[in-house]
């Protein structure tokens, strides 16, 4: 009797024993996966309303912080065939994004970024923002766009920082400077400003003759309102198309005739003052029936590298 009561007795322990060991491990799971669940990002989250097309990139990809700004410097990768010894990157390109876009837009938005990397161009991708690469702050200014960078951190800071601590971006290299709408502007205002560093730029719907645009907020908010300063908005250091005789470097201007932001007009007034300024000066224009969208400026990609291309060969 007593040998069947002790069978009796270890078969009973085994069985709790089982029960909690299960019990434990269903707690232990719902646990688990409720930590799963809130870590994991809503479902909403997870599906996207529309598809957005990205270009992965082919790139080493370092972000510095240059005089509390921004800038990605995107390398081209190696692979087991090449190093990234001296001479395997081509040329260096400035990538200016538009009014308010972030420094990645070119890249996730179009196919330059990838296209470029394939043809050796390290990428320099500086973040602008609000930036119109004013040349100065004026007393009229509006001081929350003050924060932004503008020309002089571009010529003095960020140039200077990548060819001193970097060797990037030096005289004695393929540098070309590439923008899109205020960031075209950009392209117009540094290649004024550095004309030793720069062989070429390629500036797509950009604005360059504010007189014309009068009621452009972006110009009223650094300069004033045109009709209280007029000599600064015609003959000031803003007005590239009057300044145009200090742009030296090769240049693609590319427009859309449909173009509902920026007027065609603009490109078209500053390709006619270069024409006139600099006969001998590089320069090639696109005209197109496209609007003011990255439809039209994915489209100019292949156009502006083969520009650039061409200077490589030079």
């Amino acid at each position: 009797m007593k040998k069947h009561l002790n069978r009796f007795l270890l078969i009973g322990l085994s069985f709790l024993t089982l029960t909690q060991c299960k019990n434990a491990s269903k707690e232990s799971h719902q646990v688990a996966t409720h930590q799963a669940l809130a870590i994991a990002p809503a479902l909403a989250h997870q599906i996207p309303k529309k598809t957005v097309k990205t270009y992965p990139m082919l790139d080493s990809l370092v972000t510095l912080t240059i005089a509390g700004y921004k800038v990605d410097i995107r390398t081209p990768q190696k692979d087991s065939s090449e190093t990234l010894a001296s001479g395997a990157v081509e040329g260096n390109i400035i990538v200016l994004p538009g009014w308010n876009f972030s420094k990645e837009d070119w890249c996730n938005k179009s196919a330059l970024c990838k296209k470029a990397l394939g043809k050796k161009y390290r990428l320099i991708l500086p973040e602008m923002s609000k930036s119109v690469y004013s040349a100065k702050f004026y007393p009229q200014t509006r001081k929350d766009w003050q924060k932004y960078p503008d020309l002089n951190w571009v010529v003095q800071q960020m140039i200077p920082t990548l060819q001193k601590e970097y060797g990037i971006l030096l005289e004695g290299q393929k540098n070309f400077l590439l923008g899109l709408s205020t960031g075209a502007r950009g392209v117009v205002a540094i290649g004024m400003a550095a004309p030793k560093v720069f062989s070429a730029g390629a500036a797509l719907s950009g604005d360059y003759d504010p007189p014309k645009m009068p009621t452009d907020r972006l110009m009223i908010g650094y300069l004033g309102a045109y009709q209280q300063y007029p000599a600064r908005w015609k003959t000031g250091p803003e007005n590239l198309v009057y300044h145009a005789k200090k742009l030296t470097m090769g240049l693609y201007l590319g427009h859309g005739k449909q173009d509902r932001i920026v007027p065609f007009n603009q490109s078209l007034l500053l390709y006619n003052a270069l024409k006139k300024a600099n006969p001998d000066m590089i320069l090639k224009n696109n005209w197109v029936n496209a609007g003011h969208n990255y439809q039209y400026w994915n489209a100019e990609v292949d156009n502006m590298l083969r520009f650039f291309d061409d200077f490589l060969r030079g």
